[in-house]
């Protein structure tokens, strides 16, 4: 029996339902201006601190787990390194099944957060501290016992050398062993994602006497998790083999993983449909119309929904001459078009965003429709941003490039997407478009005068868009306020005070648009119908230790 397909719906019938409302009345492009939130706007609250156990499997009563089989993967790139603290590629996808994290989203349910080397967790008086109570029955692929001494060092040097990390664990001042099986992370201001943070999946626990001994793990892959290296053939596969002394009683039922690297989308997919490889990584998602194509082509297959939480957004160098203008980058968000983003970048379906804020956090679709760059038609908005352009001196508009990734479809459609917006108020752009290495090394130096992304964040909650609003981000916003209302709903605990600030964040964001985003994409995940016991998961990182997976032939 093949697991049950979901139906590849449009999801925002509702998006299009208003847009049609919004058609109606054209809105005046004035300052946006947010609402009172009502005091019954609470998002849920955070995760509970002493969780039970994952999900237990829903499954007919005929069919039980079996063991055996290895489950074949497909990654597009080779990983730059193998150290699970200090690398920050994603494509460290391919080792994800050899560690454990102190938490874990539930693989079955990836909204909760469960115990994985922790066993229970604990939150200070004060806000200030938590303390992890860690299993005692661990031990390292090397036989070495996994410790509160493994766990403080991967904390601290996480939130110490992992560029992507630094600002994500912004809140944490150090930590430090409470005993032997137990350590103690103290803060620098309350914080309530801490726990959120720390069971994302790529927050890996490192052993630290191979880092003592060898200085790192760049060429080794030393975890706990259900799985442990086998071989590795660049630019060829990547093969784990099943770890027979993991502490999870009976996992994993799988008795290996091979990652095949496959550089070219196309031919990728087509090992999908093929059957060579049973599902992508979590990275290599597919869209809509990918979607909608492997169902018609490989019916037996089941096709997921994935909340990926990948954006597009055109990010504006703030510091640089014209960005530095306001008026030229608020004449670049009146001119997008967001409802046109949908359809020509999300296949017709997604999200429309003001932010890097989504969620039960983000500023409701309707209200957004209301909102000056969202409105319909989109005459007003145009006639605003030419003037706004002749008020800072640019009447006749100016050249400017846009550096863009190159080898990812959605990407690309977005920053061609963009030069037609704004050619509309007599901006000129041209492509600059570099593979993925060069890419994402001018990104983070700053190098370039606007870039489009398919970026995002990795969980839902506030503190995930740290590096768009911290101080110091790499992204160029540079506004005191909002540096200001980020730093104060991370410390908030009451729940609607919290969305109050969040709500005022993103407004601001919309007001000096440090960067426009053009919407959430709505991706999905496919597999074969033999790949049992998997979810996708909720954003890119999670749900990829395959330790509950198992193959139904």
């Amino acid at each position: 029996m093949r697991p049950k397909k979901f139906l590849l719906m449009a999801i925002p019938l509702t998006i299009l339902g208003l847009l049609a409302a919004s058609c109606a009345q054209a809105v005046s492009p004035a300052t946006p201006k947010p609402p009172a939130p009502a005091a019954t706007e609470a998002p849920p609250a955070a995760s509970t601190e002493k969780p039970a156990g994952p999900t237990p499997t829903s499954k007919p009563a005929a069919e039980q787990p079996r063991y055996g089989g290895v489950l074949t993967l497909g990654t597009s790139a080779d990983v730059p390194s193998l150290d699970p603290i200090r690398e920050a590629s994603a494509t460290l996808f391919n080792i994800f099944p050899c560690y454990n994290g102190l938490l874990q989203y539930d693989p079955l349910d990836n909204e909760k957060i469960v115990p994985d080397l922790a066993e229970r967790w604990e939150r200070s008086g004060d806000g200030m501290a938590y303390t992890f109570y860690l299993r005692r029955d661990v031990k390292w692929h090397d036989g070495k016992p996994f410790t509160s001494t493994d766990a403080a060092f991967s904390v601290d040097n996480q939130r110490k050398v992992n560029v992507r990390k630094k600002d994500l664990l912004n809140a944490i001042s150090g930590a430090e062993t409470a005993g032997e099986y137990a350590v103690k992370i103290a803060l620098r201001y309350p914080s309530a994602s801490i726990p959120a943070w720390l069971a994302v999946g790529n927050m890996a626990m490192a052993p630290k006497h191979v880092y003592e001994a060898k200085g790192d793990m760049k060429n080794e892959v030393v975890g706990t998790g259900p799985f442990k290296l086998k071989s590795y053939s660049l630019g060829v596969s990547l093969e784990l083999s099943k770890n027979r002394e993991y502490f999870v009683s009976g996992r994993p039922y799988l008795d290996g993983i091979t990652a095949y690297i496959i550089r070219d989308r196309g031919t990728l997919l087509a090992a999908f449909r093929t059957g060579r490889i049973k599902k992508p990584v979590p990275s290599i998602f597919v869209t809509p119309g990918e979607a909608k194509a492997i169902e018609k082509t490989v019916p037996q297959a089941s096709v997921q929904p994935f909340k990926s939480l990948r954006a597009a957004a055109f990010f504006m160098k703030t510091t640089q001459k014209p960005w530095d203008d306001v008026r030229v980058r608020r004449a670049a968000h009146l001119a997008t078009d967001r409802p046109a983003a949908l359809r020509a970048i999300g296949e017709g379906e997604g999200l429309l965003a003001a932010s890097m804020i989504t969620g039960q956090w983000a500023i409701p679709q309707e209200e957004l429709l209301r909102q000056p760059g969202f409105t319909q038609p989109k005459d007003a908005d145009i006639t605003e941003a030419k003037r706004l352009l002749a008020e800072a001196g640019l009447a006749g508009g100016f050249e400017t490039r846009i550096l863009a990734r190159s080898g990812y479809g959605p990407a690309l459609k977005a920053a061609e997407f963009m030069t037609d917006q704004l050619s509309k108020i007599g901006i000129r752009a041209t492509l600059d478009t570099q593979e993925a290495g060069i890419f994402l090394d001018r990104r983070e130096r700053g190098a370039y005068e606007t870039a489009v992304t398919h970026g995002g964040i990795d969980i839902t909650d506030p503190d995930s868009a740290a590096p768009y609003f911290v101080r110091g981000n790499t992204w160029f916003v540079t506004d005191e306020k909002i540096w200001d209302l980020f730093d104060k709903q991370g410390r908030t605990a009451d729940p609607v005070e919290r969305k109050r600030l969040v709500l005022e964040m993103q407004y601001r964001v919309l007001e000096i648009a440090p960067y426009v985003l053009m919407l959430w994409f709505n991706n999905y995940m496919p597999l074969w119908p033999e790949v049992r016991n998997y979810r996708a998961g909720v954003g890119q990182h999670n749900n990829s230790k395959y330790q509950d997976v198992w193959l139904a032939k």
